[in-house]
């Protein structure tokens, strides 16, 4: 197997191929949540990229390297935006709400959630030397426990909390449902592909998880949907 280059779009390059490698990429994003790893052809994306097949090919060594640097890409996008979310000002409760609904957020309205399932099967499978996503989880693990720690001091949160085994609890209770829509649809019938049905989803999990953290229950976080997103009998 062909390890993954350093930079799938290197920032020392000329700009003209710092640009065919964006189009390039673009085009191959489009081809992988249109059509999986599978199905996506390289014919396609080049012609789409308005480049040749050998010059895909010739910055991206397979098909499979071509999607590592889509998931990458993604990947770093979503986890910038999350590590750069501005907290300080806001109140702890409020704090850990906007960071959990910032997780939400690229799977409700991007292309992550169409790339995410693949996405999964593909690292646990392969080695992939640059991973945005482990590069940057220390960064959002500091965050995190940022706004632990000033709900633990302000006494809103409970003291008694991992902050390393709550991220990853929270990660999986708001993102995984749009890896495992099988599982969700069974047991509760939420359609992830329905923006109503994936509103409902979001507001759930992120209420589900600062349930768990607060010191003392608050109606601020119901286990309930909200009535406006509650479907009235008959109308599915």
């Amino acid at each position: 197997m062909s390890e993954l280059r350093d930079s799938c779009v290197p920032t020392k390059s000329p700009p003209n191929k710092r640009e065919t490698l964006k189009r390039i990429l673009e085009a191959a994003r489009r081809e992988f949540v249109g059509k999986g790893l599978a199905d996506a052809r390289v014919d396609d994306i080049a012609q789409t990229a308005g480049v040749t097949k050998q010059l895909v090919y010739h910055y991206y060594r397979s098909k499979e390297e071509l999607f590592a640097c889509v998931l990458d890409e993604s990947s770093a996008q979503a986890m910038n935006e999350l590590v750069t979310l501005e907290l300080d000002q806001l109140a702890p409760r409020a704090a850990l709400r906007a960071l959990l609904q910032r997780m939400v957020q690229p799977y409700q309205e991007g292309e992550l959630s169409a790339l995410a399932q693949e996405g999964i099967r593909f690292h646990e499978s392969r080695a992939t030397p640059r991973n945005s996503f482990t590069e940057l989880a220390p960064r959002l693990r500091l965050k995190l426990k940022e706004a632990l720690d000033r709900g633990i001091a302000s006494g809103d949160f409970r003291a008694d909390v991992d902050p390393d085994m709550l991220l990853a609890v929270a990660a999986l209770a708001t993102t995984s449902a749009w890896v495992n829509r099988y599982t969700v649809s069974t047991l509760c019938g939420l359609d992830m592909a329905s923006a109503p049905d994936a509103e409902k989803w979001g507001r759930f999990s992120v209420d589900f998880v600062l349930a768990a953290v607060e010191r003392e229950r608050s109606s601020q976080h119901p286990l309930t949907l909200p009535a406006s997103l509650v479907s009235p009998p008959g109308s599915d």
